[in-house]
């Protein structure tokens, strides 16, 4: 690949944050989350754990000599905008910010049961 794109998927769960960089056919490249850390005695998901696994990820984009980065952000988490903040501070060749969190609608109303 000449260009050297790459889409870095985020998936946000309540108790974890997981990275995973695939190339535009989908194959896995690299992948990192928060709870791989090792930080013994904390809660899994603070801002320095965030910032060790940016790093991290940080760190294979410049080993890869990647140009452009596609971000799919995925879940509900309160920390979604400081992982943003990282990301552009470390890397500012991010083309798109796509947002994949599917938000309920309560589904389709169910049928009046009929008494007789």
């Amino acid at each position: 690949m000449d260009k050297k794109i790459i889409i870095l998927h985020i998936l946000f769960t309540t108790n974890n944050i997981l990275y995973t960089i695939t190339d535009l056919k989908g194959n896995t490249l690299f992948w990192a989350s928060v709870g791989s850390n090792k930080i013994k005695n904390t809660k899994k998901i603070t801002t320095t754990s965030i910032f060790l696994s940016i790093k991290r990820i940080k760190f294979f984009l410049n080993k890869s000599n990647v140009k452009y980065l596609f971000l799919k952000l995925k879940g509900f988490n309160k920390q979604k905008k400081i992982v943003l903040k990282y990301l552009k501070q470390f890397y500012s060749q991010i083309i798109l910010v796509c947002e994949k969190t599917n938000l309920p609608h309560n589904g389709c109303k169910n049928r009046k049961i009929r008494r007789l």
